[in-house]
């Protein structure tokens, strides 16, 4: 099972970076551009427990794919999990934890640790190797620069 791990270190407080990716509103602002994403579901409050449904449609094939994850954990300021519904998503298996580190005063760290399953078995192994991977990537690097810049006030 494939596991990615993207850090940042980031010139503002622990709890701070915790509020930026808190709300649902964090969503919109990370999506990297040309990928569209849709809350349809919106819970009042994030927490343990909540489920969700996003509708994603992204280059290359723009259909847009239902994707039913949960909070398997909210422990506020240090970090939460959200896994993918089995079989109501695009992956065999898809869990994001997100750690916010407190590394000393106004200094922090966003570590964003993927571990997922491409559908499809073989085929998807081999999706993997050619794009998923590297989209993945390109996704979680986009989305540190824009928390980064955010909070720095860049």
């Amino acid at each position: 099972m494939p596991t990615l791990t993207f850090t940042t270190q980031i010139a503002t407080s622990q709890e701070a970076l915790w509020a930026f990716h808190a709300g649902t509103e964090a969503l919109t602002k990370i999506t990297p551009p040309g990928t569209r994403v849709r809350l349809i579901d919106a819970p009042a409050k994030l927490a343990q427990g909540v489920v969700f449904t996003l509708v994603v449609s992204q280059p290359p094939v723009f259909v847009p794919l239902r994707w039913r994850c949960e909070f398997l954990l909210w422990e506020p300021p240090l970090r939460f999990v959200d896994r993918q519904v089995p079989g109501k998503g695009p992956f065999a298996f898809w869990e994001h934890e997100h750690r916010f580190e407190a590394l000393g005063v106004g200094r922090s760290q966003l570590t964003d640790t993927i571990t997922y399953t491409p559908p499809l078995g073989p085929l998807g192994k081999l999706a993997d190797a050619l794009f998923i991977r590297k989209q993945l990537t390109e996704m979680f690097a986009y989305r540190h620069r824009v928390t980064k810049a955010a909070l720095e006030g860049v």
